[in-house]
């Protein structure tokens, strides 16, 4: 007579083993912030601490953000605008910064983004000056603020674009959406020069451009020119 082995031990032992192993588990990490502040909320680096109230004062001081997603930092958008520079002479860096409050009552978002224009196609570094919209100050190239924008125009000379020889305008932006009502404009534009400057810094530092993008440690805000009309 043959017997036959019951399986039931074999099917036991698994279960028990599969229990175990699942008890145990794996640690999940823990949850990330449900909100951050204006010093947290830009990449790390690209905002000092003039710039960091600059973001207070054009999105509120106090404001809760939502933690930030899909954003590159420094180093990151840089080597976007590299590789995009060494194809087409041009790149669309893409933004280093977004702050979107947490109460989307307030729709005063903000964000900073970094491009080159191609050679060819750059037209509005100067041709926006003075037309009625922007304010034209005396930093970098040029630099261009109103109580919603700032842009700013720098050099780079690097190794990592055209060469050390050879100058290269990359061109840094910060957009807000529904700034304050009740403060003087000409501090809303002064606050959005403020973070442009302090974000171009960042990028010649990370870029390695040479003399720092002929930028100044020190924010000196010189207004070169008043809209006209």
């Amino acid at each position: 007579m043959i017997r036959r082995r019951s399986k039931a031990p074999i099917l036991l032992s698994w279960l028990v083993v599969s229990v175990s192993v699942s008890g145990c588990g794996v640690e999940e990490p823990p949850p990330g912030p449900s909100e951050v502040f204006a010093a947290d909320v830009c990449s790390e680096g690209l905002l000092n601490q003039d710039a960091v109230h600059a973001l207070e004062l054009l999105t509120g001081v106090g404001t809760p953000f939502q933690p930030p997603k899909n954003v590159g930092d420094v180093a990151w958008v840089a080597g976007v605008l590299e590789r995009g520079y060494a194809k087409n002479r041009a790149s669309l860096g893409g933004e280093v910064c977004r702050a979107r409050p947490v109460d989307r009552k307030n729709r005063r978002d903000l964000s900073v983004s970094f491009e080159i224009e191609h050679e060819l196609t750059r037209m509005d570094e100067h041709t926006e000056s003075g037309q009625g919209y922007y304010w034209e100050y005396d930093l970098g190239r040029n630099a261009l603020s109103s109580a919603k924008q700032g842009r700013l125009f720098f050099d780079c000379a690097s190794s990592r674009l055209a060469g050390p020889d050879k100058a290269v305008p990359i061109r840094v932006n910060v957009d807000t959406l529904g700034p304050p009502a009740d403060v003087d404009p000409r501090a809303l534009r002064e606050a959005n020069l403020t973070i442009v400057h302090s974000a171009a810094r960042a990028m010649a530092k990370e870029m390695g451009c040479k003399d720092n993008g002929n930028l100044p440690e020190q924010l000196v805000i010189k207004e070169k020119a008043a809209p006209t009309r």
